[in-house]
């Protein structure tokens, strides 16, 4: 398969009836082998043979491997920006209002939401695999993607409330800082997941490891801005 952008022959309007079906099928397997083996030796005829398509299937959903692996983040995206959509509108409803502690209250809402989003889900294990692979090999294009349309956005909105938090500006290097700080056991959770697991000598994370999980983070989380 050619990485030059090939001339779409899917109608514009659709008009395959199973063809969401299909192309979220090669998403899906997409993740698996992008997340195993990483961009440059993911192969596509390994992901069509996973997801039960001809290999030409394809190129003519998304015209080359980069196409598929951006699709591969923009169904990330996606479904972060889903699930994080109430807790973003609380904190954004939080800083309007003022207050120190509303501010301090969303902020670990929202942390919290991101650990239910980050073990969860059903294909948690594969998301985890496809972000630390592209975290750490650097190469295709979905990374850059989803570190613009999702990690600086949120970072952006955290360290506003943690200013709200602290009274430090949003914009210094202390907050900014402090702000990574806060969002880096959320790396450890989703990123480093079986390091995590084995860690803690857990085969899964069950409900009730769950719930363990964000009291200790939101006790975390206070305590690191307590000291401002």
């Amino acid at each position: 398969m050619t990485s030059v952008a090939a001339p779409r022959r899917c109608p514009p309007a659709g008009g395959y009836p199973r063809g969401a079906q299909t192309r979220a099928r090669i998403v899906a397997a997409a993740l698996e082998v992008f997340g195993s083996e990483g961009f440059a030796r993911g192969s596509t005829r390994k992901i069509a043979a996973l997801a039960g398509v001809p290999p030409p299937a394809l190129q003519y959903y998304f015209d080359s491997k980069e196409g598929l692996h951006r699709a591969c983040a923009q169904f990330i995206i996606d479904s972060i920006t889903q699930s994080l959509a109430p807790k973003l509108r609380e904190a954004e409803q939080a800083l309007a209002a003022g207050g120190a502690q509303r501010a301090l209250e969303a902020l670990c809402d929202l942390l919290e939401s991101m650990v239910d989003y980050s073990l969860t889900t059903i294909d948690a294990g594969v998301r985890s695999r496809f972000m630390g692979r592209g975290q750490s090999d650097g190469a295709g294009p979905a990374f850059p993607l989803i570190r613009d349309k999702v990690s600086r956005p949120l970072h952006a909105l955290c360290a506003r409330l943690v200013a709200a938090v602290t009274g430090w500006d949003p914009r210094e290097e202390e907050t900014r800082l402090r702000t990574i700080m806060v969002l880096s056991p959320l790396t450890a959770l989703h990123i480093n997941r079986a390091n995590t697991l084995a860690s803690m000598n857990w085969t899964d994370f069950n409900p009730r490891r769950v719930a363990f999980i964000k009291a200790a983070l939101r006790t975390h989380t206070k305590a690191a801005l307590a000291s401002r």
